[in-house]
């Protein structure tokens, strides 16, 4: 276990999101020869309506990265030479089978997209091996390294496109979608934006996703079920006492955006109000690292969440990985 109860004063000094093209409705998988499910299906077990998926000739993650990072930077009025570090995660890339970006056959985010912007004078790694839980483990590397530098902003970049890797054969491809966020903190002033963090991994569940033969993913769906909910609720409760707060403290809450039927279980565990969680998963699906920060911008926007609202925010990838955030906005 990792937490982070002393991060220096920081801030989020904006967050902004990209899905390309036009939605996949679910009636694009009832049209499948070999996909044995249909629209109500979908959603009942999974509570997506529908998703959205790149042009791979037009645009793959580093290239949609590219947009939300720019509106990033417009909203924190910060030019791209003023990012002393960019970091990138995703969980979907892989070299050659779905690369990157359009110009090469790695998998990497952060270093290609680093020419896309103009940042030139940022340091530029990706976090990976976290899959959906890379928006809270990147945002905590973020805030400790600037403060170990003593530099002051980065640009935390997620970038997601699972369909060159999903097996349509099967019904947990309807689940997942593509995009990309991206997010400015900065050091300094008299904010506490990333109030804490708590990060955990247990490596005895690896094996819980694979790769077939075919470079497809693989994953033990009832295992994740079985183990995803009581994990989140771990994290929020350790998260609240270790901060002295009760739920009522919390303005909303936000889970990963993984499956309908496994935040409603984490709500009913929890006994947090509906009315205060929020969720994109059923226009968006499960967008890996991009699900947490997509909600928080796409709610940001809508001005829903406003200016001094305390977010909880708890989430559980490949590996497994798991932890939560608290954050003030």
């Amino acid at each position: 276990m990792l937490a982070l109860p002393n991060l220096p004063n920081n801030h989020l000094a904006s967050i902004a999101h990209y899905f390309p093209g036009l939605p996949i409705e679910n009636d694009y998988f009832e049209a499948l020869p070999n996909f044995d499910a249909d629209s109500e299906w979908i959603v009942k077990n999974t509570g997506v309506l529908r998703r959205h998926w790149p042009d791979e000739s037009v645009e793959r993650p580093v290239e949609m990265a590219a947009h939300a990072a720019k509106d990033a930077l417009r909203k924190a009025n910060i030019t791209a030479d003023q990012v002393d570090v960019l970091i990138g995660t995703t969980s979907t890339t892989r070299p050659k089978i779905n690369p990157s970006t359009l110009s090469n056959n790695y998998m990497d985010i952060a270093l290609p997209l680093q020419p896309h912007l103009g940042a030139d004078n940022a340091i530029c790694f990706d976090v990976s091996a976290v899959a959906c839980a890379g928006f809270v483990y990147s945002s905590a590397v973020a805030v400790s390294l600037l403060a170990t530098l003593g530099k002051k902003t980065a640009l935390v970049v997620c970038a997601e496109n699972p369909r060159p890797i999903l097996n349509f054969d099967y019904k947990y491809s309807a689940l997942f979608g593509g995009g990309a966020t991206a997010s400015v903190w900065t050091i300094g002033g008299d904010m506490q934006g990333l109030q804490d963090v708590v990060l955990h991994a247990d490596g005895r569940y690896f094996n819980a996703f694979d790769i077939d033969d075919n470079h497809k993913i693989m994953i033990k769906g009832n295992l994740i079920g079985k183990l995803g909910p009581s994990l989140l609720a771990s994290a929020v409760t350790e998260l609240l006492e270790r901060n002295n707060l009760t739920k009522s403290d919390i303005n909303w809450f936000i889970p990963h955006q993984g499956n309908l039927n496994m935040i409603s279980e984490v709500c009913q565990i929890l006994e947090i109000d509906p009315s205060i969680t929020l969720t994109n998963i059923h226009n968006r699906g499960n967008t890996s690292s991009v699900s947490i920060p997509s909600c928080l911008s796409e709610n940001i926007e809508r001005g829903l969440i406003k200016r001094g609202d305390r977010i909880l925010s708890v989430t559980i990838g490949r590996g497994l990985s798991w932890g939560g955030m608290l954050l003030n906005v």
